[in-house]
């Protein structure tokens, strides 16, 4: 047996600890079957030999918390990142553009705006979206998509009264000193919004351009979060015509929540359980909703928000409530995966997955808290007693932790996203962006992981700070874990996919202040190339 592949004069790190350290790769049929000595056995008069040029190779990262079709769907929305927008004049100005292109009555909808990198540290009001566009109704989904805000237009033609009452787990926000209502939206009450849906056809196409954006940040396996139908036709079109190359493990929405359909019902019905598919497209569970965010200030807090003594977030639900769906879902095989940020929130999920199911159950079947960003010490221990996955969001520290620190105070702050403590009870965590509320990109993620630095520049503590091997291996191994897919990715051993990235820097040599700034030269899934950066010098093959 001769390879298809060998990949020379590399600096890998396997992750693997039977044989961390390796030079040459062999590939055969997608997967591994060989490394150096080995590896030059394999070669034979039709294998393809390439020279990655002493350059750092790292298993393909595994994004364990992302909403892909999200973030496809943001790319035909209006983009209002702070990478773009820095000040409500600027997001005015966006707004006002787009309501000259369209006509008259359609809708305005756009993403990715943050209160704390604006300006003005506010949200625009609905007075001041009004001005803008006066003749459209306005959807402006924060970063976080906890929060929107809107226009009189969009309350109009939703068949909302001037003064709406807040539905259970959500809240119109109103103007302290007017009390009429502000323009913020909160939680569930964005339901209430008709804001028309893209077609499927729409949802392929930008899928296509946002898979590439995953193969350029390194990522080649990712779980879908919020999967509904629609998500579930996307996935299975793409795939069906050989356009889905990331391995994708999907989440299903559970229950009806911030205005995304819910199909727990219809699943159980249908006996679907966790692990139904392949090796490249399959089902885990089922995912719930708890909380907020911290920086839209609706997670669950024990302790009020900073400057806001009466706010300790928003529950989605009650605790009897979650109780009986997560116990009907367990009862039905299905692993079930619980956003809950503040303390509040990951003492109920824990509760509904301790009653629910036995010890040994639970422990087989890895369940989830999503974020899982303010565990206490109790929480710790009972979260490693059952064996349950801390998908922690990392990533926020980089790109969204300054309103970490404004909204929790420092003391709080410092012990957000504890991958120390994870490590020392023995906790599997995963890392995280839960893109497109964060850049997807993971090495914002590993150096947030490392240094506990903010995008701006602030420090959240260091007490709960990782090595690099630490960092990597959450996006590697743990995520691998986390998907029980530890036989098949997550490292580079023989049998496994050969799903492999190539660095233009080595991130267990560089400064710690470099790792947000490694860049991914080169992306194979299965053995194939699907993402090279141009090069000068670029790699070769013969």
């Amino acid at each position: 047996m001769y390879a298809d592949k060998i990949l020379y004069n590399a600096n890998i790190y396997t992750m693997d600890d039977q044989y961390p350290l390796a030079n040459r790769l062999a590939i055969k049929n997608g997967r591994i079957i060989g490394f150096d000595d080995v590896a030059d056995q394999l070669r034979g008069p039709h294998t393809k030999l390439f020279d990655i040029k002493n350059k750092t190779m790292l298993p393909g990262l595994i994004e364990s918390h992302a909403h892909p079709l999200h973030y496809a769907a943001d790319l035909l929305k209006l983009d209002l990142r702070y990478e773009r927008i820095s000040s409500i004049q600027d997001l005015l100005y966006e707004v006002k553009r787009k309501a000259d292109e369209l006509p008259e009555g359609e809708w305005i909808i756009g993403t990715g705006w943050d209160d704390s990198k604006l300006k003005e540290k506010r949200f625009p009001t609905i007075d001041e979206l009004n001005k803008a566009a006066p003749n459209h109704p306005v959807f402006l989904t924060r970063t976080c998509v906890h929060n929107a805000v809107a226009n009189w237009k969009a309350f109009e033609v939703s068949g909302l009264s001037s003064n709406p009452e807040d539905p259970e787990g959500g809240h119109f926000h109103r103007d302290a000193k007017t009390g009429k209502i502000s323009g913020l939206i909160q939680e569930n009450a964005m339901m209430l919004f008709k804001v028309p849906s893209f077609s499927t056809e729409q949802l392929k196409q930008a899928m296509e351009k946002a898979q590439q954006h995953f193969f350029e940040w390194g990522v080649t396996a990712v779980h879908d979060m919020a999967v509904s139908q629609k998500e579930m036709v996307v996935y299975q079109q793409l795939k069906k015509e050989g356009k889905l190359r990331l391995k994708t493990r999907l989440w299903l929405w559970a229950i009806s929540q911030m205005a995304w359909p819910g199909g727990e019902k219809e699943l159980l019905h249908l006996g679907i359980e966790s692990g139904f598919g392949n090796d490249h497209l399959n089902i885990q569970g089922l995912k719930y909703m708890l909380d907020g965010s911290v920086g839209g200030r609706t997670a669950a807090v024990e302790e009020p928000y900073e400057q806001e003594q009466d706010n300790y977030g928003i529950l989605h639900m009650k605790q009897q409530t979650i109780n009986d769906h997560i116990s009907q879902a367990i009862q039905h095989n299905m692993r079930v995966s619980i956003h809950g940020i503040g303390e509040r929130a990951i003492e109920m999920a824990l509760q509904a997955i301790e009653q629910a199911g036995s010890l040994e159950d639970n422990k087989q079947k890895r369940h989830r808290i999503e974020h899982c960003a303010l565990p206490t010490d109790d929480h710790l221990k009972r979260i490693a007693k059952q064996n349950i996955i801390a998908a922690s969001s990392i990533g926020f520290i980089y790109s969204i932790g300054d309103s970490y620190l404004n909204n929790l105070g420092s003391k709080r702050a410092a012990h957000v996203f504890p991958h120390a403590s994870f490590k020392k009870h023995g906790i599997i965590a995963p890392g995280n962006s839960d893109m497109p509320v964060c850049h997807g990109n993971p090495f914002y993620g590993i150096y947030a992981a490392v240094t506990r630095k903010t995008i701006g520049g602030q420090q959240l503590g260091t007490e709960e700070a990782i090595s690099v091997k630490e960092a990597i291996q959450a996006y590697t191994v743990d995520a691998a874990y986390s998907g029980f897919d530890e036989t098949i990715i997550g490292s580079l051993a023989i049998g496994k996919y050969a799903d492999l990235i190539v660095l233009d820097k080595d991130p267990f040599e560089t400064k710690s202040e470099d790792l947000k700034n490694i860049q991914v030269l080169l992306t194979m899934v299965d053995g194939e190339l699907v993402f090279k950066k141009a090069e000068k010098e670029e790699f070769t093959h013969v």
